[in-house]
């Protein structure tokens, strides 16, 4: 509901010679049911708190400049009042401004008015250039402020509509219920057909080649021949490389015992074929007979295929023995990453943890 929502104000001014007129301005946006907000109180010159200010201006939706007769801290960098800083931000990013400017600033006392020539000068060139670029109101006591305000919140708000904020309890319209309540029921119907049809698809588990069953994972082994003759007893070696793809046969538990303490906090593809490499190459070195003939030396390590790293990662995920890993990551970290499940856990303990002898 419209008269739900509260336009959040940033009053902007001087603070010491302006106290009582921005009281007037914060009561006059209260009653008119306006959140107040403003940062004057914050130490000038503290970069921090001026990223601060604009945030906050950013998410007002209106702005209000009160201007007397003093120009206020200066930004040693700028050279610019920290509340000319402000008008400028709230101006450049379209922010509606409401500007309240002193009509009599030579009635004003001298400890309410810049003393100094140089200030009281940019003053003068700060109101011109509010007065130039937009219809302002004019005040001489703080009593008078109140109403301009007020009157100026009602054109802001017809010419201006505002956001603003609301309660969380209101701010979900009827229909917007209705709405969400439809779409949530939508996505568990969608969810329970995807799920009826991946259990229509899907093989049991049990019906999946798995612990003691055997699977052959390919090794690429790249290196050189022998050569058949020998000089001195030395081997000699053909220098053209050659390059062989070798069957290991394991089984499922022999691959989940080895990987599976890889797997036990997330782990990346590279580590599970990483260690799938190490796995095959000491089942290659514990049983020559699966070197391929004539082989003579390595010229650099073996791996085990790209194809088969996927193999063993899909059987394991089918029989709910691995995970998805979960854990965010930087946007560069490409990698895929798996853990065990506590199924494949359980499976993997078994198998690996030592039991006391006799």
């Amino acid at each position: 509901m419209a008269s739900d929502r509260r336009e959040q104000v940033f009053v902007s001014s001087t603070y010491l010679d302006l106290r009582n007129e921005r009281q007037s301005v914060i009561q006059a946006l209260l009653t008119a049911g306006c959140i107040p907000a403003g940062m004057e109180l914050f130490v000038a010159g503290n970069d921090e708190k001026w990223r601060l200010i604009k945030r906050v201006i950013s998410e007002c939706d209106y702005y209000v400049l009160v201007i007397g007769g003093k120009y206020g801290s200066v930004d040693p960098e700028t050279e610019l009042s920290y509340t000319e800083m402000e008008y400028d931000f709230a101006d450049s990013i379209g922010k509606p401004v409401m500007a309240f400017l002193h009509g009599q600033p030579g009635e004003l006392k001298s400890d309410q008015i810049e003393l100094d020539p140089a200030p009281r000068q940019r003053l003068k060139e700060f109101r011109e250039k509010v007065e130039a670029a937009r219809v302002v109101r004019y005040w001489t006591t703080p009593d008078a402020l109140p109403g301009e305000v007020a009157l100026s919140l009602i054109e802001a708000r017809e010419n201006f509509p505002a956001e603003g904020w609301v309660r969380a309890s209101n701010a979900l319209t009827p229909e917007t219920r209705t709405e969400l309540a439809e779409l949530r029921a939508r996505v568990t119907e969608l969810t329970l057909e995807v799920e009826t049809r991946r259990a229509a698809s899907f093989e049991a588990p049990e019906a999946l080649s798995q612990g003691e069953d055997e699977s052959s994972l390919n090794l690429t082994i790249v290196g050189y021949l022998k050569s058949e003759l020998s000089v001195e007893g030395n081997v000699q070696y053909n220098s053209r490389k050659r390059t062989w793809t070798v069957p290991v046969k394991l089984t499922w538990n022999e691959i989940l015992a080895a990987v599976g303490p890889t797997m036990l906090h997330e782990a990346a593809e590279t580590e599970v074929k990483s260690t799938l490499s190490d796995l095959l190459v000491a089942q290659v070195n514990s049983d020559a007979k699966l070197l391929p003939d004539g082989f003579g030396r390595l010229s650099e390590s073996p791996t085990v295929t790209d194809q088969s790293v996927s193999d063993v990662l899909v059987q394991f995920f089918a029989l709910g023995l691995i995970a998805r890993g979960e854990k965010q990551r930087t946007a560069s970290d490409t990698n895929k990453y798996w853990v065990l499940t506590e199924s494949g856990q359980d499976q993997m303990m078994r198998m690996r943890a030592q039991r006391r002898t006799e």
